[in-house]
């Protein structure tokens, strides 16, 4: 995989282990490097659609913007600030912003309207179809190991 070599490190776009194979068409990206073979992760996902966005509360244990600032979509961030992380539907997470939304737990910012259920669309992450989306039991855990042990 082109992202193991060793100049596709980290920085030039290796995804957490929590993620990888999550939701990375790695067909489309491999399609992708053959057009253009200096595209990195971070360039590929650019071109991704955001599904659902997640708000974060603020925590030292949130390690996705230390380990991979390549997500990080804003550079500037308030100590006080939350986190915005954007997802495709498959669970990937895209970006990674600072928002000044007070939250005490990880919450459900935004999703792509669909009249479909969307636990059919994102892995059982949210439930609801349409304005009713709210995260399922899976999907409220799996956010919140993204600030354990908070």
């Amino acid at each position: 995989m082109r992202a193991c070599h060793p100049t596709h490190g980290r920085r030039a776009g290796v995804l957490p282990r929590r993620f990888a194979g999550v939701g990375l068409d790695i067909a489309r990206f491999y399609l992708a490097l053959r057009k253009n073979p200096s595209l990195t992760i971070p360039e590929f996902l650019s071109t991704e659609e955001t599904f659902y966005k997640v708000t974060l509360p603020k925590s030292r244990y949130f390690e996705l913007p230390k380990l991979y600032p390549w997500m990080l979509a804003a550079a500037t961030r308030n100590d006080k600030s939350s986190w915005e992380i954007s997802f495709a539907r498959s669970g990937l997470p895209l970006k990674i912003e600072p928002s000044d939304k007070h939250v005490t737990q990880p919450e459900l910012s935004y999703v792509k309207k669909s009249s479909i259920d969307y636990s059919h669309l994102t892995r059982d992450v949210i439930s609801g179809s349409g304005a009713n989306a709210h995260f399922t039991d899976y999907g409220r855990q799996s956010m919140r190991l993204l600030i354990y042990p908070d």
